[in-house]
């Protein structure tokens, strides 16, 4: 045998077999797998910390709008007590139409304590939210999103109260405001961003223990309201917990106070707006049920109230804002009392934040 042959059969020896190949891809994507969910919560952890950090900027500005203004933000321009009244049951209970007055949300309101001045000034005070002609409603500014979320791109069309006006977009965000633990549209709801505002010494259980402001998710469906932040509507740009009172489930007359006193109600337990949760976001529209249940955002919007929780994409619950510009995250399985206490500005509870 020639001294070149015996060195080709050599070289050909040294090839790797298909076997040995097969076994080679199998153990890269055997770690592929096990990096692989390593590597999504490092970039969740990532998202988190900006969303937070998102947040808390939200949650200085309306600080900073309080120490300009002398009051906390309102949660949106209503009209007056006196035409926006829209129902009460035995002089007990009053509940507010939020969609009237020009119908802009608290957010518009602290756009310039945001760094958002340009487009604080293309919305007219006197103008409905919808009827401004450079349409800032449409804008998305990158404070207002959580990148978990990927809200960017999503809008809502408003159709006007009759259904029947061109469709006029509204940019959707990922950060909405307490109006109280009870419903969002409940007049004597006493949460950080009530309806109407109110002075900073209201808050009589302490800054630091008054849940002020959360996350919510959006949708892509045009006609889901959840995220519209112009908005001052229940899920756009406004949450309550749903937590039933003592005094209204006994139907007991609250002669005119303004915040009556919050006991919460044991009847509540199980469905309550925690985080997440199962309980539907009560809305001016749910068009899309199938879709919603999918994407395990239930909503509905055949009840006497109106209502919705703080939701998010992050595994376990939702980051969460204190009226000291503090943030949080707020498991899902939160205490539901708890809970109710820290949302109530004035029911004499001293809770552990948790």
């Amino acid at each position: 045998m020639s001294c070149r042959a015996t060195k080709s059969r050599r070289r050909l020896t040294t090839g790797f077999t298909l076997v040995e190949l097969l076994v080679v891809i199998a153990i890269i994507g055997a770690l592929v797998a096990m990096l692989l969910p390593a590597v999504q919560a490092a970039r969740e952890a990532a998202r988190r910390v900006q969303c937070m950090n998102n947040l808390k900027q939200t949650a200085l500005a309306v600080l900073d709008f309080e120490e300009a203004t002398g009051e906390l933000p309102a949660a949106g321009s209503f009209d007056v007590v006196e035409k926006s009244m829209k129902y009460q049951t035995s002089g007990l209970y009053h509940r507010v139409d939020l969609r009237s007055g020009t119908d802009q949300s608290w957010v518009v309101s602290i756009l310039p304590y945001m760094e958002q001045q340009q487009l604080a000034a293309q919305f007219a005070h006197d103008r409905h939210a919808a009827a401004n002609p450079a349409n800032p409603q449409a804008a998305q500014p990158p404070s207002l999103l959580c990148s978990s979320d990927e809200a960017l791109g999503r809008q809502y069309s408003w159709r006007g109260a009759s259904g029947a006006e061109t469709p006029v977009p509204f940019g959707k965000g990922n950060y909405a405001a307490y109006t109280g633990p009870f419903h969002v549209d409940d007049f004597y709801s006493p949460g950080a961003i009530r309806l109407f505002g109110q002075a900073m010494r209201r808050i009589e259980d302490g800054v630091s223990q008054t849940l002020a402001i959360a996350e919510v998710r959006t949708r892509e469906h045009e006609f889901d309201q959840r995220g519209a932040w112009a908005l001052p509507w229940s899920g756009a740009s406004l949450l309550s917990f749903d937590a039933h009172p003592v005094w209204y489930e006994d139907s007991i007359q609250n002669q005119g106070q303004v915040y009556p006193e919050f006991i919460f109600s044991p009847n509540s337990l199980g469905y309550t707006q925690v985080p997440n949760a199962g309980t539907a976001d009560v809305l001016y529209e749910c068009p899309d049920l199938s879709g919603e249940q999918f994407e395990r955002m239930p909503c509905t919007n055949n009840k006497g109230y109106i209502s919705a929780a703080p939701r998010s994409n992050h595994p376990l619950g939702v980051n969460s804002a204190f009226l000291d510009g503090s943030v949080h995250f707020l498991s899902n399985d939160v205490d539901e009392p708890l809970m109710a206490h820290l949302i109530c500005i004035a029911d004499g509870q001293v809770v552990t934040v948790p």
